[in-house]
């Protein structure tokens, strides 16, 4: 039975029997600053005597302008057109959108096919799930999965984790480029893949063949987005920009539901009028409220530089982690990029998933929260994404809890401090 939540703070969470949990994949790998930060809640408190709701077609908010010149600030290229949504998944489900549209009003109706990637997820909404080669979170829907019939996948060749430049080349060859609308692609691998990154040659590849084939490249950086990798953006490390970017983790950090699709003007231009008159809208789409926590979370992720603290505690915590690997045979692998960090697991096929499962509930009784990931047992892995904020000494607890659950799977001793985990000292 899940333990009741009384209160959280920092990289803590306590439950009511006053039980302390380090939190090592921030929530849903969405806690990007922290619990209970007075920056934002503060902000939030502010909002809620002001205004809590308007409606999107009946007024504008200062803090949604505001949270919109900072992302076409922070934003790569010339994605300068934002809508929002509530969710990730909503948010794909806009960009999905988007893409059949803008084909359709240049009289191309014929370039339908969205090419996605397994391993991938993209929401749990339908149109977003159908786009996801997420198989585990598929099985039993296929029915409800009603645009099967333009969504096509690619798949890495035998024995790699991510699909490379020839078999991009190879699926976008099958399927036709004239018939392509758009390639979603994660710059950066979440939960589907277990942090698994796409090697920089093939999204600059992509770049490419998108430019010359006019098919849409959409960036799903709603895990990867707004700092979790080290940089503002996990594109930015292949040095591309997308034409559209879906964010939403990395904005709402766990504060309030919202999420944000950015456009391209060329992407604008095309729709033919502004991307919100044509594209669907929610009730609670960009309230104030919501708006307030994103702008608060945004600003203190650029006062505070927390991209560049993300890359320097990444830089430790791969180091931590591969300690760990030398001491527990359990771990095939450390990957990722920045905080957005996975071990992966050696695992029993027999009994997928199991391993990861395993490790998630011993580093609970051991008071560390990490996210079971990997869609096949080549990808078992847990996810350790702590808040980007994490100090040197909650990364070193991290090592030294994580230490103790994989030694409750297979007998090692527990070390006493993280000083003993980091490679130098292997």
């Amino acid at each position: 039975m899940l333990p009741v939540v009384s209160h959280a703070t920092g990289v803590y969470v306590y439950d009511q029997e006053g039980l302390e949990y380090l939190d090592g994949c921030s929530g849903a790998i969405n806690v990007n600053l922290g619990h209970s930060v007075p920056e934002v809640t503060s902000r939030m408190h502010e909002q809620i005597d002001r205004a809590c709701y308007a409606y999107r077609t009946q007024f504008r908010s200062q803090p949604l302008m505001r949270l919109t010149e900072l992302l076409v600030e922070l934003a790569p290229g010339d994605l300068r057109h934002v809508e929002y949504c509530n969710s990730g998944s909503e948010a794909i489900e806009m960009a999905l959108r988007l893409a059949t549209l803008i084909h359709a009003r240049a009289y191309r109706p014929f370039k339908c096919t969205v090419l996605t990637e397994e391993p991938s997820y993209h929401g749990m909404t339908a149109g977003a799930l159908g786009a996801s080669g997420h198989p585990l979170r598929r099985r039993d829907l296929t029915p409800l999965l009603a645009n099967q019939a333009t969504v096509s996948r690619v798949r890495p060749k035998h024995g790699s984790l991510r699909a490379g430049v020839h078999d991009w080349e190879a699926a976008i060859e099958r399927i036709g480029p004239a018939n392509l609308s758009a390639v979603l692609i994660e710059p950066v691998g979440g939960a589907s893949s277990g942090a698994v990154p796409t090697a920089p040659e093939t999204l600059r590849r992509l770049r490419e063949l998108a430019d010359q084939h006019q098919f849409l490249l959409i960036a799903d950086e709603v895990m990867s987005g707004l700092g979790r990798t080290g940089r503002w953006f996990g594109c930015e490390h292949a040095g591309i920009t997308p034409d559209v970017i879906v964010l939403g983790k990395g904005i709402s950090a766990g504060f309030a539901p919202i999420a944000a699709l950015l456009a391209s003007d060329k992407v604008a231009d095309a729709a033919g009028q502004p991307l919100g008159t044509v594209l669907f809208g929610h009730t609670m789409a960009g309230t104030p409220l919501s708006a307030a926590a994103g702008l608060a979370v945004v600003e203190y992720l650029k006062a505070h530089d927390v991209p560049a603290h993300a890359a320097e505690a990444g830089e430790r915590l791969h180091e931590l982690l591969q300690g760990l690997r030398q001491r527990h045979r359990v771990i095939s692998d450390v990957r990722g990029v920045g905080m957005q960090m996975a071990l992966g697991l050696h695992s029993d096929a027999s009994r997928f998933p199991g391993t990861s499962l395993d490790l998630v509930e011993a580093a609970r009784r051991e008071g560390l929260l990490l996210y079971p990931s990997g869609v096949t047992p080549a990808l078992e892995s847990v996810m350790v994404a702590p808040p980007l904020v994490s100090t040197d000494a909650e990364l070193d607890e991290l090592a030294v809890r994580l230490d103790r659950a994989l030694t409750r799977l297979s007998p090692a001793a527990p070390v006493a401090d993280a000083s003993q985990l980091l490679s130098s000292g292997c």
